[in-house]
């Protein structure tokens, strides 16, 4: 068994670049996992499928990643094609439940010493494709909060402070509640912009207001 030391991982069902991560997020800080070079058709696989792996991995690698305080996590490894390295965390049947891509400064040293690996081949089969994500993690989150308030605007027929969002986003008057909400929806299926970052915190801010 090959392991990687001293490495921090961001382990989610949805897989984030580095400079996605968040404060909130839970950063695992790892002191010793298990680490398998294998080829590039595995590694691609594993991005853009959920996989299922074998018992055998499982065995293989339970409890065998350590954290601070010696501390165990279950059934977490590395996978790199010597070009890209992801980690994966699978449940007790093998399914991979979470993902994580790496640090740059952490990929470039783990990319540089797995050339003396060994390449391996497991065991897994594809089970789903991964929905491919369109938008970066935080103008996902400023489009989620926007279609939250039109929706509930609209539902509880809020004509007042609905012309008022529509107002700010398009500078013009509309009276009709119908094409205010189809028209606010329409734009939310197009590119990021910086109107809709205005609005996101036109909406932040009526809350504050509220809060305070």
């Amino acid at each position: 068994m090959n392991y990687y030391y001293d490495i921090v991982l961001n382990l989610n069902e949805e897989l984030y670049e580095f400079y996605e991560w968040e404060e909130n997020d839970s950063i695992d800080f790892i002191k010793k996992i298990p680490l398998f070079r294998v080829s590039t058709k595995t590694l691609k696989d594993n991005l853009k499928y959920q996989t299922k792996f074998s018992q055998t991995m499982i065995e293989q690698i339970k409890n065998k990643t350590i954290i601070k305080k010696n501390e165990n996590l279950e059934n977490i490894f590395l996978i790199s094609d010597t070009k890209n390295a992801l980690a994966l965390e699978i449940n007790n049947e093998g399914l991979v439940i979470n993902r994580s891509k790496l640090l740059v400064s952490d990929e470039m040293n783990l990319i540089e010493m797995i050339y003396s690996l060994k390449e391996v081949k497991i065991e897994y089969e594809k089970i789903k494709k991964y929905e491919a994500r369109k938008e970066l993690r935080q103008i996902e989150k400023i489009k989620k909060l926007i279609k939250c308030e039109i929706d509930l605007l609209y539902q509880e027929k809020n004509r007042s402070k609905l012309k008022y969002l529509y107002y700010e986003w398009f500078n013009t008057v509309e009276n009709s509640l119908e094409k205010m909400y189809e028209e606010m929806n329409t734009e939310l299926e197009k590119n990021f912009s910086e109107k809709l970052n205005s609005i996101y915190d036109l909406i932040k801010l009526s809350y504050h207001k509220i809060s305070g």
